[in-house]
């Protein structure tokens, strides 16, 4: 019975102590680079890979828009 207190009590702490950050990553590709790595990223079962295809792609698209210069209007 004190076991099963000491777990409850244990599972209580853990849903109010704030989960941490997931630490993140910059890497630089080449765009033939990512487009291997998105395709490869297809091959896999949707339920995993679909999710970080997706952010691969907004990353891509916010990149390529920060970098393109702005055209000057004539």
């Amino acid at each position: 019975m004190r076991k099963a207190a000491i777990i409850a009590a244990a599972i209580a702490f853990m849903a109010f102590v704030p989960a941490e950050e997931p630490k993140t990553y910059t890497l630089q590709f080449t765009g033939d680079e990512v487009n291997v790595i998105y395709e490869a990223l297809g091959e896999l079962p949707a339920k995993k890979a679909e999710m970080i295809r997706f952010k691969l792609v907004q990353q891509v698209n916010a990149a390529n828009q920060q970098t393109e210069p702005k055209k000057e209007k004539k």
